[in-house]
């Protein structure tokens, strides 16, 4: 028996963000609390985007204080605002840190803190209740597509790792939001290494949850058809940041990336998630960097898969054989990472070499790997580290 879970109601296009005060009412809101960060408030993001709520004079709180990587202390502190504020809504502004703390700081609404009861690693999943306030996700990039996800990543600061912080995840399909707009309004005008970063964390969600060893069917279509929109509009987004439709594109890939690793993702991502605690490397850049030696490593388990990965992204796989046609796909992504300016490896990052070993075990606690193509070890996660060095 399989259980599978379809994504949330989902309004795409530009101008979506003009019904925001008529879907908080639909949810029967009266005082929204909004989550988002200071970047999105400086860039101006934030005040278009609740301007529809000024509109149809609905009272909100905010609540900015979101950082690049969510820690437990700031979704508390979310919580203690929307219980003092009096709040029946939330809305989530901003990519996917924004998107996941909102998601926590909603289950804190009505369970008790802290969060360490409902991480995944540790049963979460089962101690999570559904008498939680409705959601609205707004992204304001495209990568995550943590508006459309069961996951939401945060950074655990209770030392419950080999030496330090890490980031752990909650998991449950009442995570997805009750309604997500994707406005590409809202994400032209985005820096380049930021379309870049967040573009290739897209595609390693598409790529991943390709090749992801859990049976859905389902998410392996939309996988591949995520992976044939990001390919065939990631650059367009990149050089021509004005262009609406590829911003458009590249919104409802990455939503529709994050709705297929459902099916699970791999290798990638349980390592990305350690990289944020130990240099400033955005986990976009630190998925693109990994992508190609974790690819290498998987060959031999995914190659199939991988040749029709190498189809979707726009690769002319005529005449090749299922081996050729895979390491084509390798040699793609490579090949963007070279045209979007990727950093040539974690080192240039600013990573400490001698943090590897601790990288690779903190890996091992990340439940993402589990459902990797080729079973890992611990030594192969250093083996991987070494290799994207």
């Amino acid at each position: 028996m399989h259980s599978y879970f379809l994504p949330p109601r989902i309004e795409c296009g530009e101008g979506a963000i003009e019904d925001l005060a008529v879907h908080v009412k639909h949810l029967g809101g009266r005082k929204p609390l909004v989550v988002s960060d200071a970047g999105v408030r400086r860039a101006g993001i934030l005040d278009k985007a609740i301007a529809p709520l000024e509109d149809a004079n609905i009272p909100y709180a905010d609540y900015t204080e979101i950082e690049p990587n969510p820690t437990d202390i700031s979704t508390e502190k979310g919580a203690a605002l929307w219980k003092s504020a009096a709040c029946d809504v939330i809305i989530a502004i901003g990519g996917g840190s924004v998107m996941d703390a909102a998601k926590a700081i909603r289950i804190l609404t009505t369970h008790e803190p802290p969060l360490e009861p409902y991480y995944v690693d540790v049963g979460g999943r089962e101690r999570i209740r559904d008498d939680m306030p409705p959601l609205i996700c707004i992204p304001t990039t495209a990568g995550t597509g943590s508006e459309v996800s069961q996951g939401a990543i945060i950074t655990d600061t209770s030392r419950n790792t080999t030496d330090r912080w890490r980031k752990r995840a909650i998991v449950t399909p009442l995570n997805m939001s009750n309604i997500s707009l994707l406005d590409p309004g809202l994400t032209v005008g985005m820096p380049m290494p930021l379309t870049a970063a967040t573009g290739m964390d897209a595609i390693t969600h598409g790529i991943e949850a390709s090749v992801a060893t859990r049976y859905h069917p389902i998410s392996e279509g939309v996988a591949l058809q995520a992976l044939k929109m990001l390919g065939a509009n990631i650059r367009k987004a990149y050089h021509h940041g004005d262009d609406v439709t590829a911003r458009g594109e590249m919104l409802l890939g990455a939503s529709m990336g994050a709705f297929a690793f459902q099916k699970g993702l791999g290798a990638v991502h349980s390592i990305a998630h350690q990289l944020s605690t130990e240099a400033p490397i955005p986990h976009g850049v630190a998925n693109a960097i990994l992508l190609p030696p974790v690819m290498e490593f998987n060959l031999s388990y995914a190659m199939d898969t991988y040749a029709e990965v190498a189809h979707a992204l726009g690769v002319n796989t005529a005449g090749m054989s299922a081996e050729a046609a895979a390491r084509a796909a390798i040699d793609e992504i490579r090949a963007l990472n070279e045209e979007l300016q990727m950093p040539k490896g974690l080192g240039a990052c600013g990573l400490p070499r001698e943090r590897l070993p601790k990288l690779a075990a903190d890996s091992m606690l990340d439940h993402c790997y589990k459902s990797n193509p080729r079973p890992c070890t611990e030594e192969d996660m250093l083996a991987l580290l070494e290799a994207a060095f």
